[in-house]
């Protein structure tokens, strides 16, 4: 009996020691949680951050390549077409032959809109609204007004 009494306290000790890692794993697996969960959130705010400044590097590159577009066409639109400069003659070639060929594509799609009975140019939406209030007939109990107001800021401090 006695092989029988420590065969138990031995299994007794052993699934107790067993018990002791499993909690040990478990407050170990706890503690790892906690410091990748706060270590994600900071992940998180970090990646948010890289986002937002590559959204805010291209916004700032597209304002940018707009004026250096806005600044070409003012000095192509101000400068003496014949005697650009060295440094522009090329460009100004580009700058020509484009509109040429713009000129050319938007005559031929005049003369094939005309050929298949449609309008020569695209229908500015202004237009189409004003032909549609004139073409409609008045009703005199209705009137309409446009106000234009600034919405009232939130005080609610968000």
């Amino acid at each position: 009996m006695s092989d029988y009494s420590d065969l138990l306290n031995s299994l007794k000790n052993a699934a107790g020691s067993a018990a002791n890692i499993a909690r040990d794993l478990a407050g170990n697996a706890g503690e790892k949680a906690r410091e990748l969960a706060g270590g994600a959130g900071e992940k998180a705010k970090a990646v948010a951050r890289i986002a937002k400044l590559k959204l805010d590097i291209n916004s700032a590159g597209v304002d940018r390549d707009e004026a250096y577009t806005e600044i070409g066409r003012i000095y192509f639109e101000s400068s003496d077409k014949k005697n650009p400069g060295e440094l522009y003659v090329r460009l100004f070639d580009q700058v020509m032959l484009a509109n040429a060929a713009i000129e050319r594509d938007e005559a031929e799609l005049r003369e094939l809109r005309a050929a298949l009975g449609e309008p020569a140019e695209d229908a500015d939406f202004s237009g189409v609204v004003d032909e549609a209030e004139a073409a409609a007939e008045p009703e005199a109990d209705i009137e309409v007004e446009i106000t234009d107001e600034t919405p009232a800021e939130d005080k609610s401090g968000e």
